[in-house]
C-alpha cells in the first residue's frame, strides 16, 4: 500500500479484511450486495478495522450490517456493537435541551447565567448574553480552535470542565457568526444538569436512550466495554493500530457518547417520524422542527441547525474522535448511520466518502473514489520524504557533536556558521514549537490525533532546538579559546 512509505519507511505486513456478519433481512428496494460490496472495498482502501451501519425508511429499519472485528480479539462488528459517536453526539445533547424546553425547564433564550450563575469567559459582558439558543447553533462567539484545545483535557466533571472556561476568549460578537465549537455543547450538558436536577449522563439514560429503546447505547466506556464496545484504532507509521481513547466525563456532551448501529436506526427513526419510535414520542413535531431548522449559515449552503447541519441534500451530522468515526444523514427517503472504529486524520474526507456513497447507491448518484487523489497522495510523500530527510540530518548532526573538532575558521566564516545555527537549530524550531499551536491546536491535541507523525514531528523540533544549543555553545568556546590564545 501506498501509505507504507511514511516517515519511517517499511513494509506493511498486515491488512485488516473485514468479515460481513448479517443482522436482518433488507427491503429489496435496498441492493444490498452493491453496498456490501462497496463498503468492503473502502475498509480496504483505508485500512478500517470494523464498522456497522444500518439504513431506515418510512419509519422502520430496512437494512443493518456488521463489518470487520471490533477489536484485538478479533471479535465481529455486529449492529449491536457499541461504538463512540464522536460529534454525532451533539444531536443527542440538543434533543435533551429541546425536551426540557417543552417541559418548561429551559427557556431557547435564556442566558446560561440563569442556570450556571457561575459561567463566565474572559469578557464578562459576553458571559451575562450568551444565550441557550447561541450555544445551540454554536453562534455563541466562542471558537473552534478553543472547543478543539479541550479534547485532551475533559477528565475533569462536566461543572469543573465549564468552570475551566473562564479564561477562553471570545472570537467573534455573541450572536453574530457561525463557529463550530465543542464548548458550546460541552456547556449545554451543564445546563441540562442544573434545569433537570438530574446529571447529563442520568438525564441522557432516562429520557432518550431508554424511550427509544436504545439497549446498546451508553454515557460511560466502562458500562459500554461490558457490552463489547469497539476498540479504536490509527495509523501509526502505515500500521492501523489500536490506540486508548482517553477520558472524556466532562465533555462527553459533545462527542463522547457511546451507541449502536442498531440504536442509532431507532434514534433516526424518531427524527424522520415526529419525534416517535415506539408508544410515546420523546420530542413533539414542533420539537423536532426546531432541533432541524437551519439558522447559522456555515457556508458553501450549509447551515447549522441544532445538532444538525443542512443543505440541499437533506440533514447530517458527522463525528471524528481521536479513533472513531461516524455519520448520519436523512433526506426525504432514507435515514442511514455510519458507525467506524477508526480514524486517520489526515484522510478524513475518504471516511465522509463512505457515507457519500452510500447514499449514492440508495438514492442514485454517482459514487466517490475512496482515498486520497494521486495529487494529495504525491503531496503526503514529498512532506513525508522531508520529514526522513530532515532526520538524517538531524543523526548526523546529533553525532557530529560527538566528534566535535575546532576547525580552523576566519571571523566572517565563525559568524556565518553561528548566524546558520542560530537560524535552522535555534529560531525555526522555536518558531515552531511556539506557533503551530497557536495556529493549529495544542501540541497535546496534535499527538493525541496524529500518533507517531505528530510525535515525530514534536520531538525533532525539540532536538533541533537542543543541539543548537549544544552547538551554539561549543562555537562560544571555540572562540573564546582563540581569544584566550591571543592574549
Amino acid at each position: 500500500m501506498w501509505k507504507a512509505v511514511i516517515i519511517i519507511p517499511f513494509t506493511i505486513v498486515c491488512l485488516l479484511i473485514p468479515l460481513s456478519v448479517h443482522a436482518q433481512p433488507a427491503e429489496e428496494s435496498v441492493d444490498t450486495a452493491q453496498i456490501d460490496q462497496f463498503v468492503n472495498s473502502a475498509m480496504n482502501e483505508l485500512n478500517i478495522p470494523g464498522a456497522s451501519l444500518a439504513i431506515v425508511k418510512e419509519g422502520r429499519i430496512v437494512y443493518m450490517e456488521g463489518y470487520g472485528i471490533s477489536g484485538p480479539n478479533s471479535s465481529p462488528v455486529t449492529p449491536q456493537t457499541p461504538f463512540v459517536l464522536g460529534s454525532t453526539s451533539k444531536s443527542i445533547t440538543a434533543m435533551a435541551v429541546i425536551q426540557l424546553v417543552e417541559k418548561g425547564k429551559i427557556r431557547l433564550d435564556d442566558p446560561v447565567q440563569y442556570y450556571l450563575p457561575w459561567f463566565r469567559v474572559a469578557d464578562l459582558e459576553a458571559s451575562r448574553r450568551i444565550t441557550i439558543r447561541e450555544l445551540l447553533n454554536q453562534t455563541s462567539g466562542l471558537s473552534t480552535y478553543a472547543g478543539e484545545s479541550t479534547l485532551t483535557t475533559g477528565d475533569e466533571s462536566i461543572e469543573q470542565h465549564i468552570r475551566s472556561l473562564k479564561h477562553v476568549q471570545l472570537t467573534a460578537p455573541v450572536g453574530s457568526v457561525f463557529q463550530y465549537s465543542n464548548l458550546n455543547y460541552n456547556i449545554l450538558s451543564g445546563v441540562i444538569q442544573a434545569a433537570s436536577g438530574q446529571s447529563y449522563t442520568e438525564y441522557v439514560q432516562q429520557h432518550i436512550f431508554k424511550p427509544l429503546h436504545m439497549k446498546h447505547s451508553y454515557t460511560s466506556p466502562d458500562e459500554a466495554r461490558k457490552d463489547g464496545l469497539a476498540t479504536g484504532y490509527q495509523p501509526v507509521f502505515g500500521f492501523m493500530l489500536p490506540t486508548k481513547q482517553l477520558n472524556h466525563e466532562g465533555t462527553v456532551a459533545s462527542g463522547y457518547l457511546i451507541s449502536s448501529a442498531e440504536d442509532m436506526a431507532h434514534y433516526l427513526t424518531a427524527q424522520m417520524n415526529e419525534g416517535q419510535n415506539g408508544p410515546s414520542p420523546v420530542l413533539s413535531v414542533k420539537g423536532i422542527s426546531t432541533l432541524q431548522k437551519p439558522v447559522a449559515y456555515m457556508g458553501g449552503g450549509s447551515y447549522y441547525a441544532m445538532g444538525w447541519v443542512v443543505d440541499k441534500k437533506g440533514i447530517s451530522h458527522n463525528g471524528a474522535t481521536e479513533n472513531t468515526y461516524s455519520k448520519m444523514t436523512i433526506n426525504e427517503n432514507y435515514g442511514v448511520i455510519l458507525l467506524v472504529n477508526s480514524l486517520d486524520y489526515l484522510d478524513l474526507q475518504s471516511y465522509d466518502k463512505i457515507m457519500t456513497g452510500i447514499n449514492a447507491i440508495l438514492n442514485g448518484g454517482e459514487i466517490p473514489q475512496i482515498g486520497m487523489s494521486d495529487l494529495e497522495r504525491t503531496i503526503f510523500l514529498l512532506v513525508n520524504w522531508v520529514l526522513i530527510t530532515i532526520l538524517a540530518i538531524l543523526a548526523q548532526s546529533v553525532f557530529g557533536l560527538f566528534n566535535w573538532k575546532t576547525r580552523s575558521r576566519t571571523t566572517s566564516g565563525r559568524l556565518l556558521h553561528i548566524v546558520s545555527i542560530l537560524f535552522f537549530h535555534v529560531l525555526i524550531p522555536s518558531l515552531l514549537l511556539m506557533t503551530l499551536p497557536k495556529l493549529l491546536v495544542p501540541w497535546s491535541v496534535i499527538k493525541l490525533f496524529l500518533p507517531g507523525l505528530g510525535h515525530v514531528i514534536y520531538f525533532i523540533l525539540i532536538l533541533l532546538l537542543g543541539v543548537g544549543v549544544v552547538k551554539t555553545a561549543l562555537v562560544m568556546r571555540t572562540i573564546l579559546k582563540k581569544k584566550h590564545h591571543l592574549v
